[in-house]
């Protein structure tokens, strides 16, 4: 329990405590106890809010890795198909393996960008609906949800590698079949 709710309960509490006045709807409270737990939930909202924008730049964060991951992948592949057609010559099915490869990855990094993009609104959702409720809920809750945030970030950008690495494999196999053919053409 927060100490948002442990306040509100003892907001609630002196409202129960509150003397009745006879014949009416009305009730006697303790105005001093009321505006010292006010001022105190006043003083615990502002560390939630920022646990919220937290969260918020942690979602910023992971989609701009995920972008930057991506530029490199299409660089990387563009640079080596230019590299493989100046220095050997490729004949035109080579060329348009190495096109098809240099698109192939150009398409998984858009992909993933979106994916991250995706996940990352996804998450900002949950982070919203979680932050309108902080006031209410708990600040344990927010700091679970940003270790959730951050291990599926970790997860993403692992897989974003691993499927980097593999494309990169591709590309050297193919470079190392085309070198084989015009050795075996000499």
């Amino acid at each position: 329990m927060t100490n948002t709710d442990i306040l509100l309960e003892d907001l609630e509490d002196v409202l129960d405590d509150a003397t009745s006045m006879p014949m009416t709807k009305k009730s006697l409270v303790d105005v001093e106890k009321i505006k010292t737990i006010i001022e105190d939930i006043r003083l615990n909202t502002p560390q939630e809010t920022k646990q919220a924008k937290a969260i918020v730049d942690s979602r910023n964060s992971i989609i701009e890795e995920a972008k930057k991951e991506a530029a490199d992948i299409i660089a990387q592949a563009q640079e080596q198909a230019r590299e493989l057609v100046a220095r050997d010559q490729i004949t035109q099915t080579a060329q348009a393996e190495a096109a098809d490869i240099t698109a192939k990855a150009k398409e998984e990094g858009e992909a993933y960008v979106r994916d991250a993009q995706n996940q990352a609104t996804e998450i900002l959702g949950n982070a919203t609906t979680q932050a309108n409720e902080m006031v209410t809920n708990a600040q344990n809750k927010s700091r679970e949800m940003l270790t959730a945030v951050q291990n599926y970030a970790d997860d993403t950008l692992l897989s974003i590698d691993d499927s980097l690495y593999k494309a990169l494999a591709d590309v050297r196999r193919i470079r190392q079949g085309i070198n084989n053919t015009k050795n075996h053409a000499e």
